[in-house]
């Protein structure tokens, strides 16, 4: 299994099963350092069982109250889970790795809020309707062989798929 990415690169592996084992492994990990979370997830592509990802775990993490984590930050850097910041309106990234590699993105969001339900969302979607998933994949592909050192650029990418498909489908909770 392969796990990790430096910094700022973008590269897909086919899925890997083994990803699931190590974000299970994590979530263990949280849910004893921060048991006040409403609920944890394994989410973005690691959690999409046919198409290809990059060799990065996303997990979400849901609080009532987002900036409740913050009390833990000494905790989970003991646990290797190392405060990133916040870079995205109303969540907290965490990261996992080593120097410049990145094996981890942990997200803090609202419990229920809308980055919560669009990353659910997404990933059952994905996972559901196998069709929707492998034009994400051929988006994915494209994106990657044109941002190989641009993540940014590749994430920036993929957005209006994404929010297409949570637009379309009409599917909430």
């Amino acid at each position: 299994m392969h796990l990790g990415l430096e910094r700022g690169k973008t590269e897909l592996l086919a899925h890997d099963k083994e990803w699931e084992a190590v974000a299970d492994q994590t979530i263990r990990v949280l849910w004893k350092v921060i048991p006040e979370a409403r609920d944890i997830q394994h989410v973005g592509s690691t959690a999409i069982k046919s198409i290809a990802a990059k060799p990065i775990v996303d997990i979400a993490v849901a609080f009532d109250d987002v900036q409740s984590v913050i009390s833990h930050i000494d905790e989970l850097a003991g646990c290797g889970i190392m405060f990133r910041g916040s870079d995205v309106p109303d969540q907290i990234l965490f990261i996992m790795g080593e120097g410049d590699m990145r094996t981890h993105h942990i997200h803090i969001v609202k419990w229920h809020g809308k980055a919560w339900n669009d990353y659910i969302f997404f990933r059952d979607h994905m996972n559901s309707h196998p069709d929707r998933a492998v034009e994400y994949e051929k988006l994915k592909k494209r994106l990657a062989s044109a941002f190989p050192d641009n993540r940014r650029a590749y994430t920036e990418g993929k957005a209006g798929f994404i929010e297409k498909v949570i637009a379309e489908t009409g599917e909430r909770f």
